[in-house]
């Protein structure tokens, strides 16, 4: 998880950083996975191919609900 947010990292706010890793820090990954989510959705962010395989192996692993990451698809870059 932390692998995923050091890739967007440079993209993020300092704040938005604080809020997901207070999720980690308190046990809570799938929020601070969907947080992340949510920020790269809302702020149109766009990730790469890698990042996306990534955060698909991520939530497979913490047995999230595919839609969670599958709205980011449309923000994949080459």
């Amino acid at each position: 998880m932390l692998s995923v947010i050091n890739i967007v990292k440079p993209q993020l706010s300092d704040t938005q950083i604080e809020f997901m890793v207070s999720d980690i820090q308190a046990g809570e990954w799938n929020l601070g996975l969907e947080t992340l989510c949510d920020i790269l959705i809302e702020e149109e962010i766009p990730i790469n191919l890698k990042v996306y395989e990534l955060w698909q192996e991520v939530g497979n692993i913490l047995n999230m609900e595919r839609e969670t990451w599958e709205m980011l698809k449309v923000h994949v870059t080459l």
